[in-house]
């Protein structure tokens, strides 16, 4: 006779790992974007946000362009794409603005044995929906070290 007792403990432990390691995988992933953006600024680049700022069935398509770092807003304008690129080109005539969302330093996904794709991909989704206090509860941890390795600059 099998012992499922011994069965469904070591599938919960193994399911609170996997989220563990998703969780270090996260935090190295962001410590590894925060220093590639350190190393881009240092080599003179400057990180813009925004974009399109209307919806889709707006007659007028507008956009802004801000300053990553401090929110402050560079310029805003209508005219759809091509505005928009037309007037990031006059104003970073040397290329050195780059859109934050260019920056991903992420890194392998998390395998994991015993742990099917499909109850991963539930897991990484949980775990980017859960308040901190339902993770940390889950996986072991303090709300604060939880805090700190889902938290993005």
């Amino acid at each position: 006779m099998t012992n499922t007792t011994v069965q469904m403990a070591a599938a919960d432990a193994a399911v609170r790992e996997y989220c563990r390691a998703v969780l270090r995988r996260n935090l190295a992933d962001e410590e590894a974007r925060q220093a590639r953006i350190c190393e881009l600024e240092e080599a003179g680049h400057r990180f813009i946000s925004g974009g399109q700022t209307s919806s889709g069935d707006d007659a007028v398509q507008t956009w802004a362009i801000t300053d990553w770092r401090t929110g402050d807003l560079i310029v805003h304008g209508a005219g759809g794409i091509e505005a928009y690129d037309a007037t990031a080109a006059r104003l970073d005539p040397d290329g050195k603005w780059l859109h934050i969302d260019t920056v991903d330093e992420s890194g392998a996904p998390v395998e994991f044995p015993g742990i099917p794709a499909s109850l991963a991909d539930f897991l990484q989704d949980w775990l980017g929906a859960a308040p901190d206090e339902d993770v940390a509860s889950f996986v072991g941890w303090s709300v604060e070290e939880v805090a700190r390795h889902r938290e993005e600059a």
